[in-house]
């Protein structure tokens, strides 16, 4: 028999298994802020840049001579808007007062005597340029719903379009 002394065991120590390297990202995260708030400051939004629309490629259409028309226009891009009653652009069917209150009134009392006048009247269409404000359009719509006879009718929209 062989005693401890003369058996050569190699024992090894175990190797102890070594975690896998983490990567620490919060320095990435602050960095990715830091240029987001620089890009932020350093961009400048231009509120003076024209958006072009596209086209309408659908929608109805609605014969004229079954409306009460009123036509929106206006001289330069946001500026004051003239609105008048019916197809006429002369100064007599022009709507001179700007108080909003007064247009309204104004507006539903056309829109009343029109469809008063015409029973066969399907619709109120509104028809303004394309730089014409949407405050505006808002007024008249407001006008429009002053007259009973008119909330049984539709009303359409129509912008003019570029040649």
């Amino acid at each position: 028999m062989s005693t401890t002394e003369d058996i050569d065991i190699d024992i090894r120590s175990r190797k102890t298994k070594t975690e896998d390297a983490d990567l620490d990202i919060t320095p990435m995260i602050d960095i990715t802020f830091l240029l987001l708030a620089f890009f932020v400051v350093v961009s400048k939004m231009d509120a003076q840049v024209p958006v072009t629309m596209p086209k309408a490629t659908s929608g109805t259409s609605i014969a004229e001579e079954n409306c009460v028309i009123i036509v929106v226009t206006t001289e330069t891009p946001g500026g004051v808007s003239k609105i008048h009653k019916g197809q006429s652009m002369d100064t007599a069917s022009l709507i001179e007062t700007t108080v909003p209150s007064e247009i309204e009134t104004e507006i539903a009392e056309y829109v009343e005597n029109e469809i008063s006048n015409q029973p066969t009247i399907e619709a109120v269409l509104i028809k303004g340029a394309g730089n014409a404000r949407t405050g505006d359009i808002e007024t008249i719509k407001r006008g429009i719903a002053g007259s009973k006879l008119a909330l049984e009718r539709q009303i359409y929209f129509g912008v003019e379009e570029d040649q």
